[in-house]
């Protein structure tokens, strides 16, 4: 009888060992497997990862590919500006005078007649004048022989070629010449106070010298009122 409780105990020792064993195997599998989820999740992380750093270089690449073509068309448009800048070869004769100027303004034509170095500009068959006999700043008088109050009518011209020239004539900073000026083109002064012929839709006028201004903006011609130069 004792035998027989020994050997059912060794049983059930074995079958206890057995029962610990299988409960073992499970568990190291189910870490395994745990283990194995984990490794693919951070693969799986890992790639997306870098998936995603090497989208985000491309848009990198492609921002600056665009920054840098944007950048190569503003230095032409720069480069095209600066060319517009530089002196422009002068077309008109040097041996002739001027005969006719042209408004860049409004394109209208007026002729001109020269006076040793300097022009009268004549309007209606009278002759441009500033002070001298007039009632008011300016107006039309036939021509003044008189030593006294011919230079009233006279006016010096210059050709601008470029926002510098321009910049000088006015004797201001060069970055305050208006970037839109188109060269080249010429201005008359009155020799008696220094102001620029100027016209509008009103008339013609004589006023405070401003390059700015299109309509103080001339083209010549040593034609009689048939074309101009540029």
């Amino acid at each position: 009888m004792i035998m027989i409780d020994y050997i059912y105990l060794i049983l059930i020792l074995i079958l206890i060992g057995f029962i610990i064993f299988i409960i073992y195997l499970s568990y190291e599998y189910r870490i395994k497997e745990v283990f194995t989820v984990e490794e693919d999740n951070i693969n799986y992380i890992y790639q997306l990862s870098t998936k995603l750093q090497e989208q985000k270089d491309q848009n990198r690449d492609l921002d600056l590919l665009k920054q840098t073509q944007d950048n190569l068309i503003t230095s032409k448009k720069l480069a095209e500006f600066s060319n517009q800048q530089k002196k422009i070869p002068n077309s008109f004769p040097i041996d002739k005078v001027i005969s006719t100027i042209k408004s860049k303004y409004n394109s209208q034509y007026l002729s001109t007649v020269a006076k040793n170095s300097n022009y009268n500009v004549l309007v209606n068959n009278k002759y441009l004048t500033v002070n001298g006999l007039c009632k008011d700043d300016f107006c039309l008088l036939d021509c003044q022989n008189n030593i006294n109050s011919s230079d009233s009518q006279q006016f010096e011209t210059r050709r601008i070629y470029s926002a510098k020239d321009a910049s000088k004539f006015m004797n201001v900073p060069v970055n305050s010449i208006n970037s839109t000026n188109v060269y080249p083109f010429s201005v008359f002064s009155s020799v008696i106070n220094n102001n620029c012929l100027m016209i509008d839709n009103t008339g013609l006028t004589v006023d405070k010298c401003n390059l700015n201004d299109i309509k103080q903006q001339w083209e010549i011609s040593p034609n009689e009122n048939i074309c101009v130069l540029t």
